[in-house]
């Protein structure tokens, strides 16, 4: 085997771990997209609950003191988990960028091997074709079978 095809064989199989490396940060990409989106899903639920539950204060001469502070308390539950939720959007945020990051990376030399693969493929092609024109080339020239031009 030529070394132009060795180094083809080579950079072929290079090309097709780090496709395989890029599928899998692809992947990786995709499942923090959907963890975001499902965190951003419970973040618009909470704060749909916690202006249904704020639109509803108890109000009027029947409600207690106890029962105000009681829904001050909630409202100060439901406004602390909306912040953690928050915090968990943001932290998904950065976390999809992250792999987008490597993810993009990848695929950049990928296309960069990739280009590579297929010039050693040409100049492997370009090669063969050339010692196949010698071969034919060094053939000698038929010999007329039997005919003559003095006939």
């Amino acid at each position: 085997m030529s070394d132009m095809k060795k180094r083809t064989r080579k950079i072929d199989k290079i090309v097709a771990l780090e496709a395989s490396e890029e599928q899998r940060l692809g992947q990786q990409a995709g499942r923090s997209r959907r963890r975001l989106d499902e965190q951003l899903a419970r973040l618009g639920e909470l704060n749909a609950y916690r202006h249904t539950y704020a639109s509803k204060s108890p109000s009027g001469p029947s409600v207690s003191s106890a029962q105000w502070q009681d829904y001050q308390n909630f409202l100060q539950r439901l406004d602390g988990a909306v912040q953690a939720q928050q915090q968990i959007v943001n932290d998904c945020e950065q976390n999809l960028e992250t792999h987008r990051q490597r993810w993009l990376a990848k695929r950049r030399r990928l296309e960069s091997l990739e280009r590579v693969l297929e010039k050693y493929q040409q100049q492997d092609r370009a090669y063969e074709d050339r010692l196949e024109q010698k071969v034919l080339d060094d053939l000698p020239a038929p010999q007329n079978a039997g005919f003559s031009n003095d006939d």
